[in-house]
C-alpha cells in the first residue's frame, strides 16, 4: 500500500515538473485569472516545507552516504525525504510562477528568484530518480549537497529580497550608512523631515522591489506619480488625499497604512506629513524660510540643532580668559546653556581697533559667531578672523571690506553664513568663496556685486543661497510672456528657436528638463539653439526693475521610429470621433487648439483610448511622445494614467510603463500638452499605448463628479 502511495506522489510530481517546464517556456503567455490568484498568493505558506525538507534531505543523503550514523533503514528514510521534497518543492515553484504575474514586484530581482527555484525543483526530482547513482559516487553526492544548499541560501535571500525590501537578510550585519548631520538652518523639508518618515515607516512596501498598489516611495517624482488609487496627495479633497486618510483609518481597517503589524506612525510623525502637504508638499523648500511661528518649523526645532545648539568636541574655554577679554564693547558669551561654542558681538565703532581681534585669539577654538555689523572693518583684518576655525556665522555687513581679503576667508571650512551686505565686494572678489562647501548662505545686499551677473558665482556655489536682496515678485511692473515664433511643432529637422520679446533689455531665460527657468541657472538664450530631439520648451523673461513674465511651454516633437501601422482597439464610443481612423495620430498634422472636431484630434470619454501600434521590422524603442490637449472648460484634462504595453504577439502584451500624469489644480486657458512616457529599451512588433480619462473631474471644476475627455493628435516613437 505504501509502495502504490509513492508511485502516486512522484508521477504527481514528475506531472507537476513537465507542467512548471511548459509554463516557464511559454511565460510570455500565461495570463492567470482572478479566480487562480489565491493560489499563487499561497506561495509565501508553502515555500517553507521544501526549504527545511531539502536542508534535512542534504545532511541525512550527505552524512548517511559518508558515515554510518543511520543504521536503521537509511535509504528508506531519505527516500522518503527526497519524495516528499520533490512534491512540495515543485507546488511552491509552481505557486510562485502564478504569484509573479501579479503587479507590484521588481522584475531583475523576480527572474533570478523565479529560476532559482524552477532549478531547486528540478534538482529535487532528477535527485530522487537517480538516488541510488548519486549514493554510489561520494563526489557527485557532495556536488549535489553543496549544490542544492547553495542555490537554496541564494533564492531564499532574493526571495526575501522581494518581499521585504533589498538586502533584507544582510542588513543587520551590513555597515548600516548613516546620514550626515544637518542643521536647522540646512534642514531642507521633504529631505529630513519627510522623507525619513517614509523611508522607515513606508518604503519596506513600495519600493523597486515590491511595489504594493503600484506605488513607489523611494523619490520625490515617484511620490508624485501616485500608484493604483491615484495621487498621494490633493489639497481639494477631505484629509488633503489618500496618504493622510489611509494614516487615519482605523488600525484593524484592512487599508490603513502603514499595516497593522508594521511600525505605526507616531502623532508627531502624522504632523509633520500633514502640515508639509498642506503647506504645498515642495521637494526644496527649507525649513529655515519659515515663519518663526509655523507648526512645521516648530517640529523642525525639536528634531534639529541649529549652529547655538550643534554638538560641538572642543573644549570649553577657561572661563576667566572670558571674562577677562569681555567688555562695554565687545560681549562674549555661550550660544547655549552647556555649550562650550561661544559668540561675540562688537559695539561702538568709534573705539574699534584691529588689535581687538587679535586679542581673541586665545577662544580661537570656541568662536563660533562673530558679528562685526557696522563696525570699522577691513580686507587687512580678514588675516586675523580667518584664524577662528570653528566659525559658522560671520556677519561684516556695513564694514570696509572691499572684498581684496576675501581669499583669507577660505580657511574657514565650516563656515555656513556670511553677511557682506552694504560693502565693496563684486562678483570678482567673491569667487574665492566657491571653496567653503558648506557655506549655505550668502548674503551681498546693498553691494555691487548685487547688480552683477552672477550666474557663474551659483553655478560653482550650487549649494549656497545668494540673497541680493531684489524679488521680482515685489515689483509693480510684470513683464509680458516671450512669444515663441517657431510654428511648426514637428521638427522634421535641425531647427533654431526662435524667441521674440517687445520690450528692450530683456533677458529671455529657457529650459527643456520640465522645470521653471529661473534669472541665474537657466541658459540664457542667445538665439543659438537647435532643436532636434522631442522636447519640453519653458520660457521666461527678466529685467532687472521688473517682475518677471509668467511661464511659456510648449512642447516640440521629433518623429522617430517610423509607424508601419496604427490602429484602435476600441473605437470612440463618441460623435464624431467614432468615425476617425487612427491614421490621424501618425500623419505628422497638428490639431488646433480651438477646433476639437476638424478630424486631427482623437477624443475618448468614458472608456480607455488603446492605440496599438505595428512595427514591421522592431528597433530599439525607448518613449513614447504623445500631443494632447487640455481644454478645461471643455472638461478636457491629461490622462488620469497612461499605460504601455509591448510584445510580439497583440493577444499577450506585456506593461513595461505606467504614468500618472499630474493634473490641472485650478481653470486655466486650452493649451496643447506634451507627455512622453520613458522606458527601458524595448524590441518589439507591437506597442499598446493606453489612455484612461479622468473618471471623475475635480470639486473645483465639477461638484457633480462630471467624467473628463481625452485628448490626443499625434503619436511617436523614439
Amino acid at each position: 500500500m505504501m509502495q502504490k502511495f509513492k508511485i502516486y506522489l512522484y508521477n504527481a510530481s514528475f506531472a507537476l515538473n513537465c507542467l512548471l517546464v511548459f509554463l516557464l517556456i511559454f511565460e510570455k503567455g500565461l495570463l492567470v485569472p482572478a479566480w487562480v490568484q489565491p493560489v499563487g498568493r499561497m506561495h509565501p505558506m508553502l515555500l517553507h516545507f521544501p526549504i527545511v525538507l531539502l536542508v534535512i534531505c542534504i545532511f541525512w543523503e550527505f552524512f548517511s552516504g559518508f558515515k554510518s550514523v543511520v543504521k536503521n533503514e537509511p535509504n528508506v528514510i531519505g527516500d522518503n525525504l527526497l519524495l516528499i521534497t520533490a512534491l512540495t518543492s515543485v507546488m511552491s515553484a509552481l505557486m510562485g510562477l502564478l504569484l509573479s504575474k501579479e503587479d507590484g514586484y521588481e522584475q531583475d530581482i523576480l527572474f533570478w528568484h523565479k529560476w532559482g527555484g524552477a532549478f531547486i525543483s528540478l534538482l529535487s526530482i532528477l535527485w530522487y530518480v537517480f538516488r541510488e547513482s548519486i549514493r554510489n559516487i561520494k563526489l557527485l553526492l557532495s556536488v549535489t549537497s553543496i549544490t542544492a544548499l547553495v542555490v537554496i541560501i541564494f533564492t531564499s535571500h532574493l526571495g526575501a529580497s522581494v518581499t521585504h525590501g533589498e538586502n533584507f537578510v544582510l542588513a543587520p550585519v551590513t555597515k548600516e550608512k548613516k546620514s550626515p548631520i544637518v542643521l536647522f538652518e540646512d534642514a531642507i523639508i521633504y529631505t529630513n523631515m519627510v522623507q525619513p518618515i517614509l523611508q522607515s515607516k513606508c518604503v519596506s512596501c513600495h519600493n523597486s522591489n515590491k511595489s504594493k498598489g503600484g506605488l513607489l516611495m523611494e523619490t520625490f517624482a515617484q511620490l508624485q506619480k501616485g500608484g493604483k488609487n491615484g495621487v498621494l496627495w490633493d489639497s481639494t479633497q477631505n484629509e488633503f488625499g489618500t496618504l493622510l486618510s489611509r494614516v487615519h483609518l482605523p488600525l484593524d481597517n484592512k487599508k490603513h497604512m502603514p499595516p497593522s503589524g508594521r511600525p505605526q506612525l507616531t502623532d508627531e510623525e502624522i504632523k509633520i506629513l500633514y502640515y508639509w502637504i498642506h503647506s504645498g508638499a515642495s521637494a526644496t523648500a527649507k525649513v529655515v524660510n519659515l515663519p518663526a511661528t509655523d507648526t512645521l518649523s516648530l517640529l523642525a526645532k525639536a528634531l534639529f540643532n541649529t549652529v547655538e545648539t550643534d554638538n560641538y568636541s572642543f573644549k570649553a574655554a577657561d572661563e576667566n580668559t572670558v571674562k577677562t577679554l569681555s567688555n562695554n564693547y565687545r560681549f562674549i558669551t555661550p550660544l547655549s546653556i552647556n555649550s562650550p561654542a561661544l559668540g561675540v558681538e562688537f559695539f561702538g565703532a568709534s573705539q574699534f581697533k584691529a588689535e581687538q581681534l587679535k586679542e581673541l585669539l586665545p577662544l580661537k577654538d570656541q568662536i563660533v559667531a562673530l558679528n562685526l555689523n557696522k563696525i570699522p572693518v577691513t580686507d587687512a583684518d580678514l588675516v586675523n578672523i580667518a584664524q577662528f576655525t570653528n566659525l559658522r556665522k560671520l556677519n561684516l555687513s556695513f564694514t570696509n571690506i572691499k572684498g581684496t581679503g576675501l581669499s583669507s576667508l577660505t580657511q574657514l571650512k565650516s563656515l555656513k553664513q556670511l553677511s557682506l551686505s552694504g560693502t565693496g565686494v563684486d562678483m570678482t572678489s567673491l569667487g574665492v568663496l566657491s571653496s567653503l562647501s558648506k557655506l549655505t548662505e550668502l548674503i551681498i545686499w546693498s553691494t555691487p556685486a548685487q547688480n552683477q551677473d552672477l550666474a557663474t558665482l551659483q553655478n560653482k556655489m550650487k549649494n549656497t543661497r545668494i540673497e541680493t536682496g531684489f524679488s521680482g515678485d515685489t515689483v509693480v511692473i510684470k513683464l509680458n510672456q516671450p512669444m515663441i515664433e517657431n510654428e511648426e511643432l514637428i521638427l522634421m529637422e535641425p531647427t533654431r528657436l526662435k524667441l521674440k520679446h517687445y520690450v528692450r533689455g530683456v533677458e529671455m531665460r529657457y529650459t527643456i528638463d520640465g522645470t521653471d527657468p529661473d534669472s541665474i541657472l537657466s541658459p540664457l538664450y542667445k538665439g543659438d539653439y537647435l532643436m532636434d530631439n522631442t522636447l519640453t520648451l519653458k520660457v521666461k523673461a527678466f529685467k532687472v526693475g521688473w517682475q518677471s513674465s509668467d511661464v511659456v511651454e510648449r512642447t516640440f516633437f521629433k518623429p522617430g521610429a517610423k509607424i508601419d501601422s496604427i490602429s484602435l482597439m476600441n473605437p470612440s464610443e463618441q460623435d464624431p470621433y467614432k468615425k476617425f481612423s487612427a491614421t490621424i495620430l501618425i500623419d505628422t498634422k497638428k490639431g488646433e487648439d480651438k477646433d476639437f472636431a476638424n478630424g486631427k484630434w482623437m477624443g475618448f470619454k468614458d472608456q480607455p483610448m488603446e492605440i496599438l501600434i505595428y512595427l514591421k521590422d522592431p528597433i530599439d524603442v525607448s518613449s513614447v511622445s504623445l500631443s494632447t490637449l487640455v481644454a478645461i472648460n471643455s472638461n478636457i484634462f491629461p490622462a488620469q494614467q497612461i499605460q504601455v504595453w509591448a510584445g510580439n504577439n497583440p493577444r499577450s502584451l506585456r506593461m513595461v510603463k505606467k504614468e500618472m500624469p499630474i493634473q490641472p489644480e485650478k481653470s486655466e486657458p486650452t493649451y496643447t500638452k506634451g507627455l512622453q512616457i520613458s522606458f527601458k529599451p524595448i524590441k518589439a512588433n507591437y506597442l499598446k499605448v493606453v489612455l484612461i480619462p479622468v473618471h471623475k473631474l475635480p470639486m473645483w471644476r465639477s461638484p457633480k463628479g462630471y467624467k473628463g475627455w481625452v485628448f490626443v493628435d499625434e503619436v511617436f516613437l523614439n
